[in-house]
């Protein structure tokens, strides 16, 4: 006796296999998932500019920070692994984690996600206000926050930028995209 297979079921268990079998198979071989650089252990680590430039960072400019509280310098620039894909970042250095946090977390708030504030006059730290959004075609603005989250790593604050991108894969993820960078840090 031979049992006829309905077309309609066979077909739904081929697109679930395939789904399970992309799935599986769709993991960056590159990424140490098991490693997870915000796990705090990073929270007694004093980066500098130059740890930056040492894994490739571009610095392009350098803010004032007298209205930055207890801030020792604050950088715009790029980084990416290859440089056709290079993403912009805003970092925030502190003399510690703990000023970072304690000084800090207001103007990155501020300066990050959906409701960013990226209008001069409406900011409280004004420098690179410009650097903080997207601008449209033939340089108009958009109105649209570059950077949709921050981390506190070490005595530094990275806004993490989320461009949308064909050629950038995965540069929708601002937490992403920082982790990518932080992790080349020693």
């Amino acid at each position: 006796m031979m049992m006829k297979l309905d077309s309609g079921k066979y077909n739904f268990f081929i697109v679930i296999f395939s789904i399970i079998l992309l799935i599986s198979c769709s993991g960056d071989s590159d990424k140490n998932s098991d490693i997870d650089i915000f796990d705090g252990s990073y929270n007694s680590s004093i980066f500098s500019k130059d740890s930056f430039e040492n894994i490739g960072f571009k610095f392009s400019k350098e803010y004032n920070v007298t209205e930055l509280n207890n801030a020792e310098s604050a950088y715009y620039g790029f980084w990416a692994e290859d440089s056709f894909e290079r993403l912009s970042y805003e970092l925030r250095f502190y003399p510690s984690n703990e000023i970072a946090k304690s000084s800090g977390v207001f103007f990155a708030e501020e300066a990050t996600g959906e409701d960013a504030i990226i209008k001069k006059a409406d900011a409280t730290w004004k420098e690179g206000i410009k650097d903080r959004r997207f601008v449209g075609p033939f340089g108009t603005s958009r109105n649209r926050p570059k950077y949709l989250s921050y981390v506190i790593f070490g005595n530094v604050i990275v806004l993490c930028p989320s461009e949308v991108s064909e050629k950038v894969i995965g540069a929708w993820d601002p937490i992403e995209n920082c982790r990518n960078l932080l992790s080349k840090l020693p």
